[in-house]
């Protein structure tokens, strides 16, 4: 019968139980690292969807910060799944790691088809107290505290572009909804809408998007590099 070292060896059995340990306390390490990194700085976010174009395409990769949790009007924000399935601690701490890994791309639990089972960006329209309502896929501004109406573009200095185009009257797509009736936003309330006012969905479709809901503020499209910059 063929001897193994460490059957005979007391000192070389205890350095193979030290390494065991180190190795085992590094990976723990690490894992609390990218845990506490992912929920306090910073994590990618894989865009799969048509929602934010034209400025954000699809098969792009930003970067969201959940530091910033209260937006400004104008920002893109990163709104989680809407429909409160709830996971536990463990779930949710194996749904972090591959989200990470994954640019926010997979996640093994709580992934549903419904539009409202998975996170997503949305730019942050309407604040607190605001009145908001649409014409012409434009979304028309009454601040709290004041009478008069604006039109997004002229409440948000920073330019950006909405995707519109012409639809067949007939077709009536969940996203393509392009007047809506005045909407008064109460406390911690906000209005979220899709760059592609056309084919995407948000607050026309499901409603007004809670404080509690928003995990953070997308800062850095990343990827494809020759597009890097800053959101």
């Amino acid at each position: 019968m063929k001897q193994n070292v460490y059957d005979y060896s007391f000192q070389m059995r205890r350095k193979r139980a030290k390494k065991i340990t180190f190795i085992t306390v590094l990976i723990l390490s690490v894992i609390l690292f990218l845990i506490l990194f992912l929920d306090f700085i910073l994590f990618p976010v894989h865009v799969n969807s048509v929602s934010m174009e034209t400025d954000v395409v699809k098969g792009s990769a930003v970067f969201v910060t959940p530091i910033i949790k209260t937006p400004q009007r104008g920002d893109i924000m990163y709104v989680s799944r809407l429909d409160k399935l709830p996971l536990s601690p463990p779930q949710r701490i194996l749904n972090t790691l591959v989200m990470f890994f994954t640019a926010q791309k997979y996640y093994p639990f709580g992934y549903t088809d419904n539009m409202t089972g998975k996170p997503m960006l949305r730019r942050v329209l309407g604040l607190p107290g605001d009145t908001v309502f649409m014409k012409d896929y434009v979304l028309y501004i009454i601040p709290k505290g004041e009478t008069k109406s604006y039109t997004e573009f002229e409440l948000w200095s920073k330019p950006y572009n909405i995707h519109i185009y012409s639809i067949p009257a007939e077709w009536n797509g969940m996203g393509s909804c392009g007047d809506m009736e005045p909407v008064v936003l109460s406390k911690d309330e906000y209005f979220v809408l899709a760059d592609n006012r056309i084919e995407g969905t948000d607050s026309r479709v499901w409603g007004v998007v809670n404080a509690n809901r928003i995990r953070g503020k997308a800062i850095l499209e990343y990827f494809p590099l020759n597009k890097t910059r800053i959101l």
